[in-house]
């Protein structure tokens, strides 16, 4: 894993040092810069694979095609040798070699042939043609500013800042999105004069010409017919062990020591029992406790006994609730705002690991490819739900405001409040309550006048809801999932997953979001996927016999801290100190008034609106360093 960066169109090598210079985090083993009067490209090491030659950037035979490239290409050994059969000569044994020979011979049609995770930069001097492409799934990022007929990028939007040239103006489409889902989705950032791509997308320049295009698309329910014929235990062990067993091995691609996250929950406990399987010593495993006794979050118990049932060499993390000194340095490592605690957790947990390794291996995106989410079980009630006539619905809609708040950490009451509410409205619509924050009255009390005439006629809720309109013809469970694949899973938990660990050079891999392991998934009946009301029935059938049965019937827990008391009690002081009254108003955007009515019902307890507080904190801290 590494950072890269540079720009076309112009040549200046004091701002490509300094933009190399920002990421040296991701990149700590060592630089490496290229300049032409045309294009120039930087990278960042994190040394993963070849240790020894595997220094970027990396030319062809005849140095007529650079890449700089940061993730891992997991099928790289297979297209080496292919490659050198064919006659190309390599200098390295790096992964990332083998892109710039499959580019000679297959033009930017290489990345089908991909297998892993990447965002890269390839310049073609012959062609005087530079692309710049971002994987499937959006497991790693790319940020990209057009300046004129220029072009400049980087794998964090800091990088880019560098330059003078380019605007911190605020996107207020971007911020109206922010309030929403707690992210900023691709291809907007906070900043209107920086785009991400998207991904399974690639950018081609030319002469100051700039071109999108879309290399792959998500299909769900293919025509193929899958080999799993039934959803029985022995079925889906002989249809699920072989591909899990694919993915896992393919993501211990390593020429340094890997470890694994565990928390004793199905997905995590299902990779560590699949990494032990064909691993000649024991696992390096590590989980997160509180130390503030916040037992509901702490996960320390089952993930001991899991990493003891496979014979792992486990070491456990106990948090301080330090996050008044991390929300500073988290808002600097992500560049924009951005609301999901979880990411706090993640940069204190890959601080300690990177202490012991450099790659950890973990459950990420389980729910998504096994239909893990609460959502899922929500859209399959519905469609029954919504036999009852329309009149009760809506008496029921009107009373869920009484159903009491609980603030233990148990979100069944909001759970069902949203339930009752969203069926009143079209599908599509319902969902996207489902995983808002500060829905459209909320949004319409927190913002100013003055923000709402910036913001305009956009409304937040289009993101998903043109995501919805792709697949039209869907069941609306597979619709669901389509939707979370395109959005909760790339925006979200691969936007902190890669900020959180790259802030201290270690690399985060997820086997479950392997792109073949998706796309058959996909190929599978939704009402395989969850039934009788029960979360991920395919894989835990798949691991009868293989994880105890405590293990398997878990509930889902996610890996969240005990944000409603660190707001009331230890962050209590910034709380007061960033959502001031002097303060809010300064940046002109936010309602006083209702900040402070959201604070006075979150510390009476008659609501828990800590993600609300969070995200609020979150979007000042950012605005205090990037534009106040």
């Amino acid at each position: 894993m590494c950072g890269i960066c540079g720009f076309a169109g112009f040549r200046d090598d004091a701002l490509l040092a300094r933009m190399c210079a920002a990421l040296a985090h991701r990149g700590p083993d060592d630089e490496g810069m290229i300049a032409h009067e045309r294009v120039s490209l930087g990278h960042r090491r994190l040394a993963i694979i070849d240790l020894e030659t595997g220094r970027q950037p990396i030319h062809n035979e005849d140095s007529s095609v650079f890449i700089v490239f940061n993730g891992e290409i997991y099928n790289y050994a297979e297209l080496m040798s292919g490659l050198i059969a064919r006659g190309h000569t390599f200098g390295s044994k790096s992964d990332t070699e083998s892109i710039v020979h499959l580019y000679e011979d297959l033009g930017i049609e290489c990345l089908s042939r991909l297998r892993g995770n990447f965002a890269l930069a390839l310049w073609d001097k012959n062609r005087e043609t530079l692309f710049l492409a971002r994987d499937r799934l959006g497991i790693r990022p790319l940020y990209y500013a057009r300046l004129g007929n220029s072009l400049l990028f980087a794998s964090e939007a800091k990088s880019i800042l560098l330059s003078p040239g380019v605007s911190r103006e605020i996107n207020f489409h971007a911020l109206d999105d922010y309030f929403t889902y707690l992210y900023v989705p691709a291809p907007k950032t906070i900043f209107s004069g920086i785009s991400k791509l998207e991904p399974g997308q690639y950018l081609e320049w030319k002469n100051g010409n700039v071109r999108l295009e879309t290399y792959w698309k998500l299909a769900v329910r293919q025509g193929r017919v899958p080999s799993l014929k039934d959803p029985s235990p022995a079925a889906c062990r002989e249809f699920l062990l072989p591909l899990m067993e694919e993915t896992v091995k393919l993501h211990t691609v390593s020429d340094v020591p890997i470890g694994a996250f565990v928390s004793g929950g199905l997905d995590s406990s299902t990779v560590l029992s699949l990494l032990a399987g064909h691993s000649s010593s024991p696992v390096r495993t590590f989980t997160i406790g509180f130390e503030d006794g916040a037992d509901f979050y702490d996960e320390r118990e089952p993930a001991r006994r899991i990493a003891e049932l496979f014979g792992a060499d486990h070491t456990e993390i106990v948090v301080k609730p330090d996050c008044a000194g991390l929300l500073p340095l988290a808002v600097s490592v992500f560049d924009e705002p951005f609301g999901n605690p979880t990411a706090i957790l993640t940069y204190i947990l890959a601080r300690e690991l990177k202490r012991h390794v450099k790659v950890a291996l973990s459950g990420e995106g389980g729910d998504e490819t096994f239909a893990g989410y609460p959502r899922y079980l929500g859209a399959l009630l519905s469609r029954y739900y919504r036999r009852v006539p329309f009149p009760l619905r809506a008496l029921l809609a009107r009373t869920a405001a009484l159903i009491p708040e609980d603030t233990a950490g148990r979100h069944a009451p909001r759970r069902l409040r949203e339930f009752l509410t969203g069926n009143t409205l079209p599908p599509e619509e319902m969902y996207t309550l489902w995983v808002s924050y500060f829905d459209p009255h909320m949004r319409d009390r927190l913002y100013t006048p003055a923000l709402k005439r910036s913001i305009g006629t956009y409304r937040a809720e289009s993101f998903l809801l043109d995501l919805f309109a792709q697949v039209p013809d869907l069941d609306f469970l597979d619709r669901v999932n389509y939707v979370d694949l395109r959005s909760f899973l790339p925006c979200n938990e691969f936007e902190f997953d890669d900020k959180m660990t790259m802030a201290h050079g270690f690399e985060a891999r997820a086997p479950f979001v392997d792109h073949v392991l998706i796309e058959t998934m996909c190929e599978i009946p939704m009402a395989w996927k969850i039934s009788r009301l029960k979360y991920k029935p395919l894989l835990r059938r798949a691991m009868e016999g293989i994880l105890p049965p405590d293990i398997l019937s878990r509930p889902k827990v996610g890996f969240n801290p005990p944000m409603g008391v660190w707001l009331k009690r230890d962050l209590k002081s910034l709380v007061a100190s960033r959502l001031s009254r002097e303060k809010l108003v300064k940046t002109g955007f936010f309602n006083y008034d209702y900040v402070r009515e959201l604070l006075a019902l979150h510390d009476s307890g008659r609501r828990d609106l800590s993600l609300h507080v969070w995200a609020l904190l979150v979007f000042m801290e950012w605005y205090e360093q990037y534009v106040a």
